[in-house]
């Protein structure tokens, strides 16, 4: 038999009793016909760092947990409120990751002082001994030309994109990762605690 998920009541009262009786095969017609929507709208979102399949996965263990704890009422159709539910997951971790970005940078700059030349050329000092696709990520967004300064502007992450050829989510994630090594390296440097006490 072929379930398909569509949008009426009475699919979707298929839906709901192929749950509660544990049917693969609900299951299985539900990832087919609502994957391709969540997938694209996963991949709609900046600042995420997760994969559709997990969004999808988690979302639906929440639907189906929802519908065995008599939650979902049907007030709205299965595909609505599976997507709503994934949508919710997503925006969760934009959030997250947003605020995790705009804070990092701060972090830093609370730890320094007004005059932070000694800061900064630590800093730099700092930054060559991590990995070269960092080093040059991390050069890029702060605008350090040759190693030795900074030109005082941040660069946007799509230009930043353009001259790596990844996608600006990619750029975005990835200096994400390598100044939180940089962090790491400053903050438990000996000499950067000495210059900031």
């Amino acid at each position: 038999m072929k379930i398909v998920v569509h949008n009426n009541k009475h699919e979707d009262d298929s839906i709901v009793k192929g749950i509660l009786r544990d049917d693969p095969k609900t299951i299985k017609a539900i990832y087919n016909d609502q994957f391709g929507k969540i997938n694209a709208m996963v991949n709609n979102f900046h600042f995420i760092n997760i994969d559709a399949d997990d969004v999808f996965q988690e979302g639906l263990t929440r639907a189906i947990i929802n519908i065995r704890k008599g939650v979902f009422k049907g007030d709205s159709t299965f595909s609505t409120y599976l997507y709503s539910i994934c949508r919710n997951i997503c925006l969760k971790e934009y959030n997250r990751n947003k605020h995790l970005q705009a804070s990092e940078l701060n972090d830093i700059k609370e730890d320094l002082q007004d005059d932070y030349f000694d800061e900064i050329q630590l800093m730099l000092k700092l930054k060559d001994s991590i990995d070269d696709k960092c080093k040059s990520i991390i050069d890029l967004r702060f605008g350090i030309g040759n190693s030795t300064h900074m030109d005082n502007k941040i660069v946007r992450f799509e230009e930043i994109a353009k001259k790596l050829n990844i996608s600006s989510d990619n750029a975005r994630q990835r200096f994400g990762r390598c100044f939180s090594k940089l962090k790491e390296l400053l903050l438990s440097n000996a000499q950067f605690k000495q210059l900031i006490d």
